[in-house]
């Protein structure tokens, strides 16, 4: 049991993983080429769903960016707090420069 549930949380760590390093996917309805069905040389249609570009977002993959957004963003603000109290501290007793 423990052995499976390992093996679960292993596959969607590297599900979410691939979804972060590759977001996108063919298109389904064109292929990935780009253009309607029916399309010829002559008429020639984008198609709808992935307009014209031949790739459709991954599911998950916008709340995977998110996710990682975020927790960048809180890393980075942890930062500067600290960084902050730092100077804060120097500021308040600078005789502990003096120390080291």
């Amino acid at each position: 049991m423990v052995t499976l549930l390992l093996l679960a949380m292993a596959g969607s760590a590297l599900w979410a993983v691939s979804v972060y390093a590759y977001p996108f996917r063919p298109c389904r309805r064109c292929e990935g080429s780009g253009r309607k069905h029916g399309s010829t040389r002559r008429r020639f249609g984008p198609c709808n769903r992935c307009g014209g570009t031949g790739r459709t977002q991954r599911l998950g993959s916008r709340t995977a960016h998110r996710t990682v957004l975020s927790v960048r963003s809180e890393m980075a603000k942890e930062r500067q707090r600290k960084r902050d109290r730092k100077a804060t501290d120097r500021a308040t007793h600078p005789h502990r420069l003096h120390d080291h």
